[in-house]
């Protein structure tokens, strides 16, 4: 068996344990049952999860979210200022409503109103669920930092309320967070510890499932046979419980386990059971992943007719069920299979579809965090807003007593001064409440003006990273498109190294979602990065990139570190698209007072003079990131004569790393 079919199961696992996962944190909604750290019951969340119209409604949630969250909606229009309680179970299933229909920025604005009111009247075990849930959905959507945060607060509020079987949920879901990062020792901790006797959760269900992930962490460590225990196992427990869709998960991972140990039998045969107990509860997802790996099976023992019918059956089920992930699975395996049977046309065809389902997936990624990251912003926003006004009132307050303290001793005073003062104070009341309005609109224009500027920052990381990134995998794409005498060994080298960029640029998107500086660059230093980037350059044929530095041993300033770096990032992606060089060279020295970088291709060149009156978007933004330090760019080139690139940014004893006494 292949390593990229290895690969490639151990991504379908992943993606169906999330799924699996996903439902049972729902379901927990229903856990309100729980007593507070002072022993006092929820009992009007008892109540209200007993009721009928709730209990219509949580039957209604999973076959019918819309008619579910309208039933909601009702509940919670009719519902007055004491109804606290059942505002928060109301909010909950609005918000589950919305995460099964994948609407997830809903899905959280409703289970943050709903986290706000049990934050309020204290109910921890509510405060657990709902910090629970928001875990879940922000691993869904690729924003780990987030989902870590919220499932330690979940695991924190859970020890409060004394609630072990839930405990276990929030530890299964930090090691699932672990899981998706690929830190597979800190991930099988957290099982492990859910698996603990002391904690041990009253719920198999759950068990089965913490049983699934530990597997999952071995196939991804490449152990199938420690996998196989542990799902034999969940297996064991699901089949007494008749947990059909415990078993049908199982099931898949044993498939993918086998595989990997290249024992096809077992593995079609662990598919087919997956297959059977899909058809037989409906549950179309996991039946299209099932058939995802039986046409693997097929593959791999030479049945190419049988394994593309399947693959076509998969296809129509993913664009039934408008599911991008099984579209770009269902593509790379359809390349596979055309590959296997020389239609490398259309294997060809099918991987671009592929790539673009993937690039289609992280777009949506984005989206959803850049929303993250503008709520949480739109929410500290209200709260300064609020808190100001709040001492405002205050102050007020404090003033208006004051005032009334003077006026009660003018009057005894004497009658002429007290209009007089009444007079005056009316004036300032009028002047500050001009001040007021002066501030407001200034803070206006200032929140405006800096959601502007944090737009166009994010639209100019997007560029100058991402473009890097996908640059080189079109490098090395066109490569293996034009290039049909590179042997067997290249070609595979070379495929490497593009799916490596394609990784590389899903890393950098969650990177600049969560605000971090180029992972390349935190992790090498600007040396050790430009190292990098000489060697994946230096992977095709078509372009030979070298360098040299000088100084770069101490410590750089981060922000003239990150400006260079990028600023290389556009050397490179220029070069690689506009120059038509066939050799690069980067000199980088740092002195005493400044730092230069010196970069020269032997490229077609350009007309530096039209620099000025036609800009391109890469050009100006390195212009301008130099500036922002002081620095200069000098930019020599002529047409067929290359180009030399010149920058120069001074340093003071603080950007040099020193510190003054």
């Amino acid at each position: 068996m292949t390593d990229a079919a290895v690969n490639k199961s151990r991504v379908i696992s992943i993606l169906t344990i999330r799924l699996s996962f996903c439902l049972l944190c729902l379901i927990a909604d229903q856990s309100c049952t729980n007593r507070n750290v002072d022993g006092a019951d929820d009992g009007q969340l008892i109540q209200a999860t007993n009721d009928s119209l709730f209990r219509e409604i949580h039957k209604q949630l999973y076959d019918n979210p819309s008619t579910a969250r309208d039933g909601a909606f009702q509940i919670l229009d009719s519902l007055g200022s004491d109804d606290q309680v059942l505002k928060i179970l109301s909010l909950k299933y609005i918000g589950s409503s919305y995460v099964l229909e994948t609407n997830y920025s809903e899905g959280i604005k409703h289970y943050n109103e709903a986290l706000a009111i049990a934050e309020e009247l204290g109910l921890y075990s509510e405060i657990a669920n709902i910090n629970n849930n928001l875990g879940v959905i922000y691993n869904e959507i690729g924003s780990y930092k987030n989902a870590y945060i919220h499932l330690v607060e979940a695991l924190k509020n859970y020890n409060l309320s004394k609630n072990q079987d839930q405990k276990v949920a929030a530890l299964n879901n930090i090691g699932l967070t672990h899981l998706y990062l690929k830190n597979y020792e800190k991930a099988l901790s957290f099982f492990n510890e859910a698996l603990n006797p002391q904690i041990q959760s009253r719920d198999t269900i759950l068990i089965a499932s913490v049983l699934n992930n530990i597997a999952l962490c071995y196939i991804s460590e490449n152990k199938p046979d420690s996998a196989l225990r542990y799902l034999g196992r969940s297996i064991g427990i699901s089949g007494r419980i008749n947990n059909k869709y415990g078993l049908c998960i199982s099931h898949q991972l044993e498939g993918n386990a086998y595989l990997s140990l290249g024992l096809t039998d077992k593995a079609f045969e662990a598919y087919r059971l997956s297959e059977n107990i899909a058809r037989e509860t409906r549950l179309s997802y996991q039946l299209a992943v099932a058939q995802l790996g039986i046409a693997r099976v097929l593959l791999s023992l030479e049945r190419p007719d049988e394994a593309l019918n399947t693959a076509f059956e998969v296809m129509k089920m993913a664009e039934d069920q408008n599911s991008l992930v099984l579209k770009s699975d269902t593509h790379k395996i359809l390349s596979d299979i055309y590959s296997e049977i020389s239609d490398f046309g259309k294997a060809l065809l099918h991987y671009r579809e592929y790539v673009k389902a993937q690039q289609e997936v992280v777009n949506q990624t984005v989206i959803h965090q850049v929303y993250d990251v503008e709520l949480n912003y739109l929410n500290q926003l209200n709260k300064l807003q609020q808190l100001e006004l709040d001492k405002k009132e205050l102050a007020l307050s404090k003033k208006n007593n004051l005032l009334f303290f003077i006026i009660l001793l003018s009057v005894l005073l004497f009658i002429g001064f007290y209009l007089a003062y009444r007079n005056h104070r009316h004036k300032q009341k009028v002047s500050f409440q001009k001040a007021i309005i002066e501030l407001t609109e200034k803070k206006s224009d200032a929140v405006l003006e800096a959601e502007i500027q944090e737009r166009k920052r994010i639209g100019q990381e997007l560029h100058d990273s991402l473009g890097h990134l996908l640059s080189l995998a079109g490098l090395h794409a066109s490569v293996l498109h034009k290039r049909k005498d590179l042997d067997e060994e290249k070609r595979k080298e070379l495929l490497e190294s593009l799916m490596k960029s394609i990784d590389d640029a899903f890393d950098e998107v969650r990177n600049i979602s969560h605000n971090l500086a180029p992972s390349l660059l935190s992790e090498r230093g600007l040396e050790g990065a430009l190292k990098s980037i000489s060697d994946k350059v230096n992977q095709s044929t078509k372009l030979s990139m070298s360098f040299d530095t000088f100084g770069l041993s101490g410590k750089l300033d981060a922000l003239i570190e990150n400006t260079l770096f990028r600023t290389l990032q556009e050397i490179v992606n220029n070069t690689i698209k506009h120059a038509d060089a066939t050799k690069l060279f980067i000199q980088i020295a740092k002195g005493e007072h400044e730092i230069t970088l010196i970069a020269e291709d032997n490229g077609k060149g350009f007309d530096a003079q039209n620099i000025t009156s036609q800009p391109s978007y890469g050009l100006s933004h390195m212009k301008s990131r130099i500036e922002k330090h002081n620095g200069t760019l000098f930019i020599d080139s002529n047409k067929n004569r290359g180009t030399i690139i010149s920058i120069l940014i001074p340093l003071n004893d603080k950007t040099n790393g020193k510190r003054t006494s």
